[in-house]
């Protein structure tokens, strides 16, 4: 609201009287609506346009990435894809998930900025690891419970929504 307001100081219209005795207002004041129209039409596009946080949009991302992310990684592209898989479930976890899901992909954050031949970056890892154990166990309850899909295996376990 505060930058609509900037913008209608900037085109404040004046009202002038010609010879004639009728107003006329200058072309601004059109100008200002067609501005105004723009930034709500973009505002509104923008908040339209990101998926919603559903479980069942979380359980059709995650049919789409799930091929993938049974793979193992070996080598730090294939660790840098599935970051980027777990960053794109990330987008549309639901608030039950969305927590654990952070921790998880924050874990394949650290792991894949770390150094093989340095000691201290791999215990990083390792840390990092035991500390979302929790996570990463609510996680595979819930995608179980939810989705119907061992994320570990990417075996279907029951019933999908």
């Amino acid at each position: 609201m505060i930058t609509l307001l900037m913008i209608n100081k900037i085109f404040r219209t004046k009202t002038t009287v010609d010879l004639s005795g009728s107003c006329v207002r200058r072309s601004a004041s059109t100008a200002f609506k067609a501005l105004g129209f723009s930034l709500c039409l973009v505002v509104f596009i923008s908040a339209c346009s990101q998926t919603p946080r559903t479980a069942t949009n979380f359980c059709r991302q995650l049919a789409k990435e799930m091929p993938s992310i049974t793979e193992p990684t070996v080598t730090p592209a294939d660790v840098v894809a599935m970051l980027d898989r777990y960053r794109r479930l990330g987008k549309v976890a639901p608030l039950a998930i969305e927590k654990n899901w952070q921790s998880l992909t924050e874990l394949l954050t650290v792991a894949s900025r770390a150094n093989a031949t340095d000691p201290q970056s791999i215990q990083a890892v390792v840390d990092m690891a035991y500390a979302t154990e929790k996570a990463a166990d609510a996680s595979a309850k819930w995608i179980r419970e939810t989705c119907g899909v061992d994320i570990s295996s990417g075996l279907n376990v029951g019933p999908t929504p």
